[in-house]
């Protein structure tokens, strides 16, 4: 059992905390904003910089969608060995 134990804590307790949910929330209430700032009357250069910036903060919330996913996919591998051993035992 402790050897389970030290299988799930490494996969369920991220070495690194790269971003938090209020982070995620935070980015898709700033790009929110941005496009109903895109959507009213800007100068072509402060439509652009409004542009780039939502272009970068979609990029952040993608990937972090991604490594989301690959942890959530990790999860469900050592799940799925639990599963198995436990049938098997």
């Amino acid at each position: 059992m402790e050897e389970l134990d030290e299988m799930l804590e490494e996969f369920i307790i991220p070495k690194k905390k790269e971003a938090t949910s209020a982070d995620f929330e935070q980015k898709i209430e700033k790009l929110q904003e941005i496009v109903a700032k895109l959507e009213s009357d800007v100068s072509l250069e402060d439509g652009m910089a409004l542009f780039e910036s939502g272009i970068k903060l979609t990029k952040e919330c993608i990937d972090e969608l991604d490594r989301t996913r690959e942890h959530i996919e990790a999860l469900k591998g050592e799940l799925d060995k639990i599963l198995v051993r436990t049938a098997e035992a």
